[in-house]
């Protein structure tokens, strides 16, 4: 017997049992064996100190032997199944990471190294048809520590300023390297597929997925963390496509699981402009997200973008909504665009949205004030128009009874007064030196507002084409013609809600949600048509 084997009972020990929980196919003591981050219980520190001193670094040839060796049921195989050699690879890398590791701040990078080593030698235990099942707890567990790694790195560039300048001095020309983020979240995507493409498994009778499908969703759901958080969200793309077409149903996994990956969702559909559908997302996310204390910052994360997305699309949270936790501070930073969107208050709207305004920091800090800022201002243009026909305008020419008239004058003269108002008294006054002393044409007044004929007639063909506003513009009379204003309320009959309109001609389907059973594919398939009728009959 080698000297170091006897000088190694606790890694004896711990070899013993892992070989016993593969042969009985244990899951969850495996799982619970296989620790990855400190503190390591008692058992594991005293291996530790063990595998230095008999298996130093750089000798790892040694420590796979002594692997391969206990290690009977995967070197062997059980049941018919044949032999599962990568396991016997990944325990040895794993307990070379448990000897090497060094979770302090100047050993981050080195960590991050080894965990992901560690992690595609888990994957390539968790290929393996009939075994491969017992590895994806490990492998999940393994993930959320790269995800960590890679995101804490990525927000400490100074630990990794060298791998920069180094990239920068073998620069061959092929384009931008992976970053450490990008790098972990491919590395985690080939498990991600390893578990989306098991044919092994499938739904149990209790409708909830059984071997590596259960992964799905916790590995995305990693994948996501390390792309949005590091800002690589078109990285995303491919995990909701492959998702949308061959996942089983979300709703047969873990509430959690179902939160986070439609906040993920929403959150994507939103960088994309599908707002419509992204509120179809988190507004689920929201509802099935616990409404307890310890979930009040999760809840606030999905309600901001909710909120966003509402607005865009014309609809204005409740009160009651406003009143909860997680809308803390809401009233104060969405309150001044709801107003200006239900008044027409263009100078509010504007000023509000400024990167000097006081809520700028807070709505920069969600990504979310371009978006009001572009979006939302059609709204602004509606309530306007609203206001000023409510003000001037008029019924038509008797022969047409049914028609309202608003003098496109009106809203040049509406349009250019709010456009003055927002404007900074300093911004007016102001006169760029070089162009001091030239001859401004005196008749020109609307362009010193930015505010033309023509600029209204736009916004009103873009308010009608969108279908916020239920009439023509006739050109050569400058009149917007609101049809068939009868008697009633012409406000709800000439400018419907932007929410209904956007839902009446919305998709129901969210691309990346799966909501119901994958359908069987192939050839073969037999169709009944013994109850078929003949074309065209009655």
């Amino acid at each position: 017997m080698p000297p170091h084997v006897a000088m190694t009972p606790m890694l004896g020990q711990c070899l013993t049992a892992i070989n016993g929980y593969v042969q009985a196919q244990n899951e969850a003591q495996l799982t619970g064996i296989l620790t990855f981050e400190p503190p390591f219980p008692d058992d594991h520190r005293k291996m530790i100190e063990e595998l230095r001193r008999a298996f130093p670094s750089g000798n790892e040839d040694a420590l796979d032997q002594k692997c391969t060796q206990s290690l009977v049921a995967a070197r062997e195989g059980f049941g018919g199944n044949g032999t599962w050699t990568p396991f016997i690879s990944f325990v040895t890398t794993y307990l070379a990471y448990l000897r090497d590791v060094d979770l302090e701040r100047n050993g981050y990078l080195e960590t991050y190294n080894s965990l992901i080593a560690l992690q595609e030698k888990a994957q390539s235990a968790l290929v393996h048809p009939a075994y491969g099942h017992l590895m994806l707890l490990p492998v999940v567990n393994c993930a959320k520590l790269v995800c960590r790694l890679a995101i804490g790195l990525d927000k400490q560039p100074e630990l990794i300023a060298h791998l920069k300048s180094d990239t920068n001095a073998n620069d061959d020309g092929d384009g931008p390297r992976d970053t450490l983020p990008e790098r972990a979240a491919d590395t985690l995507r080939k498990a991600f597929t390893t578990c989306l493409n098991d044919r092994t498994s499938s739904l149990g009778k209790d409708g909830k997925p059984t071997g590596k499908k259960r992964g799905i969703y916790k590995i995305a759901n990693i994948c996501l963390k390390i792309l949005f958080q590091c800002r690589k969200t078109r990285n995303a793309t491919m995990i909701f496509i492959n998702i949308g077409n061959q996942s089983p149903p979300l709703s047969a996994y873990p509430r959690s699981e179902q939160v986070t990956y439609l906040y993920y969702l929403g959150r994507f559909l939103f960088q994309t402009n599908h707002f419509y559908r992204a509120q179809e997302a988190l507004q689920h996310a929201y509802d099935l997200s616990p409404a307890d204390p310890s979930c009040v910052r999760q809840r606030r994360y999905i309600l901001v973008y909710l909120t966003t997305c509402n607005l865009i699309l014309g609809r204005f949270p409740s009160q009651a909504l406003l009143q909860r936790h997680e809308a803390l501070h809401f009233e104060q930073h969405f309150g001044p665009i709801m107003h200006a969107m239900r008044t027409g208050n263009l100078a509010l709207f504007k000023k509000h949205l400024e990167y000097d305004s006081p809520s700028a920091d807070w709505l920069l800090h969600f990504r979310v004030l371009l978006q009001l800022r572009n979006r939302c201002e059609v709204h602004v243009w509606r309530a306007l128009i609203i206001r000023t026909w409510r003000i001037s305008g008029a019924k038509g020419r008797p022969e047409h009874a049914g028609n309202t008239l608003v003098d496109i004058n009106k809203l040049v003269q509406a349009f250019a007064l709010a456009e003055k108002t927002s404007q900074d008294s300093a911004a007016e006054t102001y006169i760029d030196p070089d162009l001091d002393g030239a001859d401004y044409a005196e008749d020109d007044e609307e362009y010193g507002t930015s505010v033309s004929t023509t600029s209204v007639e736009s916004k009103l063909s873009s308010l009608i084409n969108q279908g916020f506003v239920l009439g023509n513009v006739v050109h050569a009379q400058l009149k917007l013609v609101m049809l068939g204003m009868k008697a009633g309320n012409v406000v709800a009959a000439g400018f419907p809600p932007p929410w209904s309109v956007i839902k009446q001609r919305a998709s129901a389907d969210v691309p990346g949600w799966r909501r119901l059973p994958q359908l069987p594919s192939g050839g073969g398939q037999v169709i009944n048509m013994s109850s078929a009728r003949p074309v065209g009959a009655n």
